[in-house]
């Protein structure tokens, strides 16, 4: 057993006292070797008690040092994630070529299939929504942000739509309109694609231009109208708060609905020049506490919880630094499930002091 010092607001029921913790009065009101209890939390906070000292594993030590990314570093270097990378910068080519011919820049025709099989063959390098997950968590680091976004939000779509139950044909439909929704951003500015600081008034205005500009782009190809209308729709609002048209949920196609939810996913849990990338059980808090206004609660539920499923057996690190393993999902609350530290279970629906702060 090692002796940490950690602060009180990241001391969570069961931890053993290493030390006696006295008041300001000099009165003792833990001794040392109790366990803590939530009781004693609330003693902890009442006399203003910053930190105390507690036992913790030599195993949690050892995890504690261990690199943040070991899971990613360990991927990134894998053969299984070189050929997958491989496949995914021939997807991105592919991508380019179709918006080229979309927009114009290009003579070649616009071959739907030869882009579709390029994104089904980088799924089968996948073979699961979990791998899914774990790839794109490794491909972050990659430059053409349009494009890599577009790849990711195509291939969320996919695993998205296995939640959904749907078949082939529509969950095809649903990952090719996941490719090119964002097609619009395209005859943006470069300046303000690539800005680093927040968008001013008239900024915003050409940026919120954008699906209608992609829809505009293939309203005329052979391409199916679900598709068409999810460009147009998919920074729709269930709530009426979206753009470019303000609709309201009865007047957003499902494609829209579900091509909304799994684009705010992967711009929240993406790097940005302005913030680190977020914990993506941060980001179903995020959707927990705001999303059901916002979002179709028949897609958004399906979502989160086959996102939350991914997760199970996942090593995860803790906002107070422990490293453990996800062992269940709490139903009535995705974004806290129950994680085995050594031989603990926190359930973090209980300990809202504690979060998850990164997948390992």
């Amino acid at each position: 057993m090692n002796v940490v010092n950690i602060p009180v607001a990241q001391v969570v029921s069961g931890m053993i006292v290493a030390e006696d913790v006295y008041n300001s009065g000099n009165e003792r009101i833990l001794s040392r070797n109790t366990m803590v209890t939530t009781k004693s939390i609330t003693k902890l906070k009442l006399h203003a008690i910053k930190e105390i000292f507690v036992y913790i594993p030599n195993t949690l030590v050892k995890k504690q040092t261990t690199k943040p990314s070991e899971h990613i570093t360990a991927l990134k270097n894998s053969e299984e994630f070189k050929k997958f990378k491989k496949f995914y910068l021939g997807s991105i080519l592919t991508l380019k070529d179709s918006f080229s011919s979309l927009t114009g820049t290009s003579s070649l025709p616009y071959d739907e299939n030869k882009l579709l099989d390029s994104v089904e063959q980088l799924l089968k390098e996948c073979r699961s929504s979990l791998r899914t997950f774990d790839m794109l968590q490794c491909i972050r680091d990659l430059d053409d942000q349009i494009y890599v976004h577009s790849l990711n939000v195509a291939l969320i779509c996919f695993s998205f739509a296995t939640w959904l139950n749907f078949n082939a044909h529509d969950a095809e439909q649903l990952m090719l309109a996941g490719l090119l929704h964002d097609i619009g951003k395209l005859k943006l500015p470069k300046d303000i694609i690539q800005k680093p600081a927040a968008l001013n008034k008239k900024e915003l205005e050409h940026v919120h231009q954008h699906p209608v500009t992609g829809y505009d782009l293939v309203k005329d190809r052979k391409i199916d109208p679900r598709v068409k209308k999810a460009i147009l729709m998919h920074h729709e609002r269930c709530d009426g708060s979206g753009y470019p048209n303000k609709l309201s949920s009865k007047d957003i196609s499902p494609f829209g609905k579900i091509l909304a939810i799994a684009d705010v996913y992967d711009a929240m849990t993406a790097k940005r020049v302005y913030r680190k990338e977020i914990c993506p059980f941060d980001v179903v808090e995020n959707f927990e506490k705001e999303g059901f206004q916002k979002y179709d609660a028949a897609y958004l539920l399906p979502f989160l919880e086959g996102l939350a499923q991914c997760y199970i057996n996942a090593s995860v690190r803790l906002s107070n630094s422990l490293v453990g393993e996800v062992v269940m999902i709490n139903k009535n609350k995705l974004s806290r499930p129950v994680v085995k530290v050594d031989e603990q279970f926190i359930d973090l629906s209980k300990h809202k002091e504690l979060r998850i702060s990164s997948i390992l």
